[in-house]
């Protein structure tokens, strides 16, 4: 299908053409306003704090959670979100909405620079075409400019330093400079710990460049200096707005370095984060004692395994980094504040199909990028494969690894996979091939289906989230004392039919009365002791907002887990002082499992798809036929 879309691509005319570009484009822009109209995340884990923190810098706090004592390295995003969520609020009380616009604005740059990127290349027809629809249907794409976190930053960051060092290539005198020296500032403003991958490419490039004359001995240094030298002055600046804001580190309390590299070679988790390791490494009392036991746990660990075990172990990781295209997308987010019913109702069905789309678009694109970078060698296409293997090495040789932290790569694969698919050759089928292949395909097809459905039979769902409050878990425990004779009430959100309630007691003995409420209806009330009243089974009851209420009937105080923040995990509207909202799942429990699909919606995709690419072999004929 992609040489015949190719085919097509490159007869069309330049007017054709430019009008098909304008239209993808516009139609990129309207599916992301509707994504990021419909789709509000509450946040959890580091986001969650991140929001948090950033609401009350922005409605005039200067007191920071301990959390970003122990992870200082979130503070400089944090600062950037304060600020943009002063204006906003000016503006609105539920301002995430316009947040997500200007994550999914500032990712577009990507786009931006990948289209100049490939005019550059004398790629543009049919690449630029390419590379819009591949932007349109990323999953990536589209679930990391919901992500309330520092992925969306760096998401574009690759193409488009490589769009600025080609401009500034093009230019001379303090023209060039300016746009190098910016450059080097994008870097330095978006910063991580794994970008120093992307800035050391830099540094290498400036020598590749020289090493190519295209850059003298003079201008070489002037560019290593000038990187040293903005990346030296972002540090200072970030200090600077960092005291600013009240914030002061606090060396003992703070993870040190070495703590993720201990992280990164735990076998049970493949290198993924733990958090025992974590918990292991914080509850030591001073930075040295910290340092200490993670050098333990490091040595420990590679005894263990030795030389075969730890290149196991490095697979392992490698697998974790590179097996799937889609980045953990799947596995950002568990709580909306905003979400369609019909998602919400639908989750593990969609995400099936669009596990196998996004599977097969990435092991599409790696298969073009692996033919550009054994065919090309130009210094664009040496930056991109130099942070590659840096960032590969840096997490699966280094780091702590998971699959989202592959993400920067995503628009560098991107074009390099277009590249590469102008190396491949067009095959143009007689009558003969073309009909052998289309009964291939037939055939193919036919097996896909069964396969299709045996997978969704194996895979049976016993359940379906139905709302969610996890919040209040993630490093330190929110709990929330409920005194004799005391009560606490929340809502609760649920998106389809229920009947389990669980809630999450903190080692507590006391007697509670609990009552489960749909209007002015009692669905149920259940009594007894807290800790015993954690699964709570009641009638299946329809989607809609319910309402939880906990007395403590006991003579002792009660503790529940809470969310304590300014903001609604319900209607994301900012509060003026912190609310607490109870830590609780609802879920649908099914007598009888469901599968993931049916063979229905199996046999209506595969057949859509083997229908498609029977027509591309259509369009592969030889001219003379």
């Amino acid at each position: 299908m992609t040489m015949a879309g190719r085919q097509v691509l490159k007869q069309l005319s330049s007017r054709q053409y430019r009008w098909l570009l304008i239209g993808l484009v516009g139609l990129i822009a309207i599916v992301q306003i509707l994504i990021a109209t419909s789709f509000v995340d509450v946040a959890r884990a580091d986001p969650f704090f991140v929001r948090q923190q950033a609401l009350l810098l922005a409605q005039g706090s200067h007191h920071w959670q301990h959390y970003f004592m122990i992870y200082p390295n979130n503070v400089n995003f944090t600062l950037l979100v304060a600020n943009l969520l002063k204006p906003l609020l000016k503006l609105t009380q539920t301002p995430w909405v316009l947040l997500n616009v200007i994550r999914f604005i500032w990712i577009d740059t990507g786009l931006i620079s990948g289209l100049y990127l490939l005019n550059r290349w004398r790629c543009w027809q049919p690449g630029a075409v390419s590379f819009s629809l591949l932007w349109l249907v990323s999953v990536p794409v589209a679930a990391f400019g919901l992500f309330a976190y520092t992925d969306a930053l760096v998401l574009p960051l690759l193409p488009d330093s490589l769009a600025l060092l080609t401009l500034g290539l093009s230019l001379t005198g303090w023209r060039r400079w300016g746009v190098l020296i910016g450059d080097g500032l994008l870097v330095g403003v978006v910063m991580k710990t794994n970008l120093i991958v992307l800035w050391l490419t830099l540094v290498l490039m400036g020598i590749i460049l020289w090493w190519q004359r295209q850059f003298s001995g003079r201008q070489m240094l002037g560019w290593l200096v000038s990187l040293v030298m903005t990346l030296g002055v972002m540090f200072a600046v970030m200090r600077t707005a960092q005291q600013q804001a009240g914030y002061t580190r606090q060396a003992d309390a703070a993870l040190p370095a070495t703590s993720w590299i201990a992280m990164s070679l735990n076998p049970q988790s493949s290198g993924e984060y733990r958090h025992g390791d974590f918990a292991r490494v914080n509850q030591m009392p001073t930075a040295a004692a910290k340092r200490q036991q993670t050098q333990q746990i490091i040595q420990q660990r590679l005894h263990q395994m030795g030389v075969t075990g730890t290149l196991v172990h490095l697979l392992k990781k490698m697998r974790v980094f590179w097996a799937t295209g889609d980045f953990d997308s799947f596995k950002l987010t568990t709580q909306w504040i905003r979400a369609p019913r019909w998602y919400l109702n639908h989750q593990r069905q969609l995400q099936f199909w669009l596990v196998l789309m996004t599977q097969t678009i990435y092991l599409t694109m790696l298969v073009q990028a692996i033919v550009t970078l054994m065919k090309r060698r130009e210094w664009a296409v040496t930056f991109v494969a130099l942070a590659i293997l840096g960032l590969t090495a840096f997490h699966v040789g280094l780091w702590e690894v998971e699959g989202r932290y592959a993400l920067p790569l995503l628009p560098g694969l991107m074009l390099l996979s277009i590249v590469g698919g102008r190396e491949l050759p067009v095959w143009h089928l007689n009558r003969v091939m073309r009909r052998q292949l289309t009964w291939l395909v037939v055939v193919l097809a036919a097996i896909s289906v069964v396969s299709l459905w045996q997978t969704s039979q194996a895979t049976r769902i016993t359940d379906v989230v139905r709302g969610n409050q996890g919040n209040g878990r993630y490093v330190v425990s929110t709990v929330q004392k409920i005194g004799p004779g005391h009560a606490v009430t929340t809502p609760l959100a649920v998106s389809g039919k229920s009947n389990v309630l669980r809630l999450k007691p903190v080692a507590t003995h006391g007697r509670v009365t609990i009552t489960l409420t749909k209007g002015a209806h009692v669905v149920k009330r259940w009594r007894g002791s807290a800790n015993e009243l954690t699964t709570l089974n009641y009638p299946l009851t329809a989607a809609g907002n319910l309402r939880l209420a906990i007395k403590n009937i006991g003579q002792t105080p009660v503790r529940y887990g809470v969310m304590a923040t300014n903001y609604s995990p319900l209607t994301g509207r900012v509060t003026a002082k912190r609310h607490a909202y109870l830590q609780v799942v609802i879920k649908q429990q099914f007598i009888k499992p469901h599968a993931l699909t049916t063979g229905a919606a199996s046999l209506a995709v595969v057949g859509c798809v083997a229908l498609a690419t029977i027509l591309a072999l259509g369009r592969l004929r030889p001219e003379t036929e």
